[in-house]
C-alpha cells in the first residue's frame, strides 16, 4: 500500500506535465491504455478469457464509467491545481464513501462518523475556499473527481461479493481504454519529443502498478488498517510538486490536509473498533 501511495503523485507529476502541453483525452487514454496492457500481461495467463467474464456486465460498465469521469476530472484539474492540494482534496474520499452508504447501502452511522465527515469537509473548504481568488476550476473539478471516487469505491464494495477482483481491475482499465480511444482521434497531437513518449508510457504503466498495489493491499488487510496508510502520498505529492513545478502548500492548505487526515484516521479507528 506504500508502494502504491508513493507511485500516485509521481503518475500525476507526469500527468500534469503532459496535461498542460496536450489535451485531455490523449493524457486520459494513455493512462488507461498503460493500464489495461499492465493488468492484462498481469492476469490473462492465468485466467485467460475468464478474466473478462462478468456476471453483472452492465454493473461493472457502470462502476467503471464513474472511475473513468473521476480521472477525467483529476487530470483535467491538474494543470490548475498544485499537486499537494490535489491530493489534500482527495483525500476526503472516505467521507464520501462513509454518508454515501446511508442512503445507498443502508449503513448506520454514529455520531463519531458523522462528527469526523464534517470535520473533514471543514478541511476540505479551508483549502478550496470558495468565494476568494484561491478558488478556481481545478479544485471544483478535484472536488468532482473525489465524489466519484467515493461512489465508484461503494460500487465496488458492492459488486465484491459476486465477482473476482481482477475481473473488476480489468473492466475498470478496459472501459476507460475504449471510452478515451473513441475521443483521442479527434484531439490527437503528435508526442514533440521521445521524452514526451515516455511521459506518455510512464502515465498508464506507473498508474496500474499503483492501483494493482493498493488492491494487493486491500486483499491482504482490514480496509481500516490498510487505508491510512494512503495519506503517505501527501509528502510525495508536496515533493514532487515542489521539485518539478516549484508549488509548496500555503498555511491554509497544511491546516485543511491536517483536518481532512485526522477526520480519516477517526473513521479508520471507528471501523476497526466496529470490526472487533
Amino acid at each position: 500500500m506504500c508502494l502504491g501511495a508513493a507511485l500516485l503523485p509521481f503518475m500525476n507529476t507526469f500527468a500534469k506535465s503532459l496535461a498542460a502541453e496536450y489535451p485531455l483525452w490523449q493524457v486520459v487514454w494513455a493512462r488507461f491504455l498503460g493500464h489495461l496492457i499492465w493488468v492484462s500481461i498481469l492476469f490473462a495467463p492465468a485466467l485467460g478469457r475468464s478474466l473478462f467474464m462478468s456476471r453483472r456486465p452492465w454493473q461493472q460498465m457502470g462502476r467503471s464509467g464513474i472511475f473513468f469521469v473521476s480521472n477525467a476530472a483529476f487530470i483535467s484539474a491538474l494543470p490548475f491545481t498544485p499537486l499537494a492540494t490535489a491530493s489534500s482534496i482527495m483525500f476526503t474520499t472516505p467521507l464520501v464513501v462513509t454518508l454515501l452508504a446511508i442512503p445507498l447501502l443502508g449503513e448506520r452511522v454514529g455520531r463519531w462518523r458523522v462528527g469526523a465527515c464534517v470535520l473533514g469537509f471543514v478541511g476540505a473548504l479551508i483549502i478550496i475556499r470558495p468565494g476568494t481568488e484561491m478558488f478556481n476550476a481545478g479544485s471544483a473539478l478535484v472536488a468532482l473527481s473525489a465524489g466519484c471516487f467515493g461512489l465508484y469505491q461503494l460500487w465496488t464494495r458492492m459488486l465484491s461479493k459476486v465477482e473476482r477482483s481482477e475481473t473488476q481491475v480489468v473492466y475498470m482499465a478496459l472501459v476507460g481504454a475504449i471510452g478515451a480511444s473513441l475521443l483521442v482521434p479527434f484531439v490527437w497531437e503528435t508526442p514533440q519529443s521521445w521524452s514526451h513518449i515516455g511521459a506518455f508510457c510512464a502515465v498508464g504503466l506507473v498508474g496500474g502498478i499503483a492501483q494493482f498495489c493498493v488492491i494487493q493491499a486491500l486483499q491482504r488487510g482490514p480496509a481500516s488498517v490498510i487505508s491510512p496508510i494512503g495519506y503517505v502520498e501527501l509528502p510525495s505529492a508536496v515533493a514532487f510538486g515542489y521539485a518539478v513545478f516549484g508549488d509548496f502548500p500555503d498555511q491554509a492548505t497544511w491546516i485543511g490536509a491536517a483536518l481532512i487526515i485526522a477526520a480519516g484516521l477517526t473513521l479508520a479507528y471507528r471501523e476497526s473498533r466496529a470490526a472487533q
